[in-house]
């Protein structure tokens, strides 16, 4: 069997992340990932038409209403070529790093040279659904369709909720944030140390963002992160609890509802030679964890243990963790039952400062490492993303700096 060619990280670019229903409340998720990528192929001087690529893999959890083969239909908004193969791939928030080894895949195996990978989300857009109740079919249909059902009302559902945020594989059906106070209550993560957390998160992101290095990732100059605010540290303790009636976890200890895209160009050394491109980073290794669904919260650590062991690295020789902020309680038992120093965890912010759209933030988790690596410096990376089903994916990344 032939050796694996190694997968390198040429370029990365991201649009700014808007909040619930701002900036991007009108944009379709395709056209936020074609803005993505044609940042991308600007910042590498690359022409639109370039038709070297073997294929774009994107994350995206919220399909409903976006159309047929979303995809494809952002490869041509960007203007890539008609014959590009483009694939979707939905595992939740770990959507995008997936996504990413699936484009890794196809360059390990010399398939192709070069892929784009990464993700796209738009939550302001993810409708309501109404339980189909006829079998007639058609666009006429689904506009007389309450008329139709002569009063019996359908049960109705938030696709949003539902699709993505919601646990559905018991009978006793909860939402993510249920579960990540049942981590916090069982693990004994105080709302204290949790709003601790969220506080930090939030001076770390806007730090980040006046120091410019997110300028250096996000495709139009002009246009900033949307969620990044101040927290008023005294007006989140009188929050009520978001999710459980006596639950710990508050909107201000969760991350934020957003829409956004982030893409990666990613290529062996041969390719990357002959476009005369030096490659950022390596994307040395991936694993998927799994458990209990309920324990969600809890799987990164299973997924960097077992990333650190195939690698015969330890915590100390990793200098940055990049893991998703998808609730306070998922970092801070990571940090607690790994050893991680917190100096290493989400230095510029995360999902609670600067927003989750589901589809892209592992994508982002990624472009941060390759970035903090070669601004700050550093040897390795580990991005980590906890996901609905019980899961979570993480992905070792080295400097080529280094």
């Amino acid at each position: 069997m032939s050796r694996k060619r190694g997968v390198y990280v040429l370029g990365a670019c991201r649009t700014p992340f808007g909040k619930f229903f701002g900036l991007f409340k009108d944009v379709p998720a395709p056209c936020l990932a074609a803005a993505a990528i044609k940042g991308l192929y600007k910042s590498l001087n690359l022409p639109p038409a370039f038709s070297s690529i073997g294929g774009l893999v994107l994350g995206q959890v919220y399909f409903a209403g976006v159309g047929q083969a979303p995809v494809k239909q952002a490869a041509l908004l960007a203007g890539l070529s008609k014959t590009v193969n483009s694939v979707s791939v939905n595992k939740v928030c770990a959507s995008s790093l997936y996504a990413l080894q699936a484009a890794s895949r196809e360059i390990q195996i010399g398939e192709a040279g070069l892929m784009l990978a990464g993700g796209m989300e738009n939550m302001s857009r993810a409708p309501y659904l109404l339980e189909r109740r006829d079998k007639k079919v058609g666009p006429e249909w689904s506009v007389m369709s309450r008329q139709l059902l002569k009063g019996d009302e359908p049960l109705m559902y938030d696709s949003m909720i539902f699709d993505g945020l919601l646990d559905t594989t018991t009978s006793k059906w909860r939402t993510m944030g249920e579960l990540a106070d049942m981590c916090a209550e069982v693990h004994a993560i105080s709302r204290e140390a949790q709003e601790a957390y969220a506080r930090a998160s939030f001076e770390r992101v806007l730090s980040t963002r006046e120091a410019g290095a997110f300028d250096r990732q996000i495709c139009d100059k002009e246009a900033k992160d949307e969620c990044v605010r101040h927290l008023d540290s005294e007006k989140i303790k009188g929050l009520k609890p978001a999710f459980s009636q006596n639950g710990t976890v508050t909107a201000a200890t969760s991350s934020q509802i957003a829409d956004g895209a982030a893409v990666l160009l990613l290529g062996d050394s041969r390719t990357a030679r002959k476009m005369r491109i030096s490659p950022q980073a390596r994307l040395v290794d991936f694993v998927s964890f799994n458990q209990d669904p309920i324990w969600y919260t809890t799987s990164p650590v299973g997924a960097i243990r077992d990333l650190l062991g195939r690698n015969r690295l330890a915590v100390k020789d990793i200098d940055f963790f990049e893991i998703n902020e998808a609730f306070a309680v998922v970092p801070i038992y990571a940090m607690r039952e790994l050893g991680i120093p917190f100096e290493k965890v989400n230095v510029w912010g995360g999902a609670i400062s600067l927003g989750h759209p589901l589809g892209a933030s592992g994508a982002r988790l990624v472009m941060n490492i390759v970035q903090q690596l070669r601004e700050i410096g550093g040897r390795y990376g580990i991005a980590c993303a906890c996901h609905g089903g019980g899961g979570a994916m993480a992905i070792l990344i080295k400097n080529m700096q280094s």
